[in-house]
């Protein structure tokens, strides 16, 4: 019997290592799937190891996949669009053709994803069900294809979400759906572009939540307009602190004002900048709704994390900011559900590990949306100071430089 696989074997064969005595009831809860279904992707994922032992053990099943250097790329070769997959691209396409103003063939979705006209057709009721959330439909047209119809302001919003996820995304995604995307990224954000989002982010404050750097993309992305004649760059100091006070202290203000004058972040167009300045709120943890008080909530947050993690808590400010995004963020009906598996990279030992696992399953009762992720990172940020003054003469090489490592030099060495 063929197996196809799909996102969910590159996540379970990724997560399979992070806490080795645990590692089943982790991926269970991390990607909300039960027991029996996690274990039978890791079946398929062992039936693509040469020379498989028969009645083999579970743990041993995952030992040997764990221990198999080259079966990641063999997964990702023989990757396929699920249907799920398929409806977030089916979405993602039909938000660039209309970028692009084209109509998009339905022919061509049959031929990409390798199906019939009558799975296809399903997977659109699918697409409907997940646009009408942004008021957004369908429409037909016979021998053109299929658009995107509704207002742009809601379209922009929902190209927002379904890019970001993409971002998050990406490195578990389908290869063909990776690229073909990628490449649609990459030609209007250019290369100095993301540079100067991560300076901007590092500059500001404003690295303190994982994928920050990827919503500021995504943001950039859908609203860019260089040819907008009004944008952040024209205005004069005192309409920027207008814009900006929230944001930015009076310390750091006009230092933000130069940057967007010289930078192209500063081309972003004004028309728009109400949903810039509720991202970089949400960026800094400060967007929260109105008449709502979060004091309680963050010292609630204070007592669990003393409750599960062995560390001293002395970010206390983190916690106000954490509180209201984690508020935000965690309303079912407001965000996608997407997968960030950065953390992956990060070199924690067993300890810490297990103390985030629990502390994510206490705030996960309450909180839906939350990610494992900034869990982490407030871990990292309350670290004891003490513990980096005793490390003397050693050199740290990271595989990958994530905003994880910028925060923490900011934090303990500048």
């Amino acid at each position: 019997m063929k197996i196809n696989i799909n996102a969910n074997h590159i996540r379970i064969y990724k997560l399979l290592n992070f806490i080795p005595d645990k590692n089943i009831d982790f991926i269970c809860n991390f990607l909300r799937m039960n027991k029996q279904n996690v274990i039978l992707y890791i079946k398929q994922i062992y039936q693509f190891i040469g020379n498989k032992k028969q009645n083999i053990l579970l743990q041993n099943m995952v030992n040997e996949i764990i221990n198999n250097e080259s079966l990641f790329k063999i997964l990702k070769q023989q990757q396929t669009f699920a249907k799920e997959d398929r409806i977030f691209y089916i979405i993602l396409v039909l938000l660039r053709h209309y970028d692009l103003n084209i109509n998009l063939n339905l022919n061509t979705l049959s031929s990409i994803f390798n199906i019939s006209r009558r799975t296809l057709s399903a997977d659109l009721i699918s697409v409907k069900k997940s646009l009408e959330f942004y008021n957004l439909n369908i429409c037909s047209i016979p021998s053109k294809g299929v658009s995107i119809l509704g207002d742009i302001n809601n379209i922009k919003n929902c190209f927002l979400s379904y890019f970001f996820k993409f971002l998050v995304e990406f490195e578990e995604l389908p290869l063909l759906m990776a690229e073909d995307y990628f490449n649609f990224f990459q030609q209007k954000i250019s290369e100095k572009t993301t540079h100067e989002i991560d300076y901007f982010l590092y500059a500001f404050d404003l690295d303190i939540f994982a994928n920050n750097k990827k919503l500021l993309c995504s943001i950039y992305r859908v609203y860019l307009d260089e040819n907008c004649s009004e944008d952040i760059s024209t205005l004069s100091l005192e309409e920027f602190k207008k814009y900006f006070s929230d944001i930015f202290s009076l310390k750091h203000i006009e230092k933000a004002y130069t940057f967007f004058k010289t930078s192209t972040l500063g081309k972003f167009p004004l028309k728009n900048i109400n949903v810039f300045i509720l991202t970089l709120k949400f960026c800094a943890g400060i967007l929260k709704e109105t008449n709502v008080s979060l004091d309680k909530e963050s010292q609630r947050l204070i007592k669990l994390f003393s409750k599960f993690i062995s560390i001293n808590c002395f970010q206390k400010s983190y916690f106000e900011k954490f509180s209201n995004r984690i508020h935000i963020a965690s309303k079912e009906s407001s965000f996608l559900s997407m997968h960030h598996l950065s953390f992956l990279s990060l070199n924690l030992n067993i300890k810490a590990k297990n103390e985030c696992y629990h502390l994510f399953l206490e705030l996960r009762k309450t909180y839906f949306n939350i990610q494992f992720s900034n869990i982490i990172f407030l871990y990292l940020l309350n670290l004891n100071k003490n513990t980096f003054s005793e490390v003397t003469n050693t050199i740290v090489v990271f595989r990958i430089f994530l905003d994880f490592y910028i925060l923490l030099l900011k934090i303990f060495f500048f």
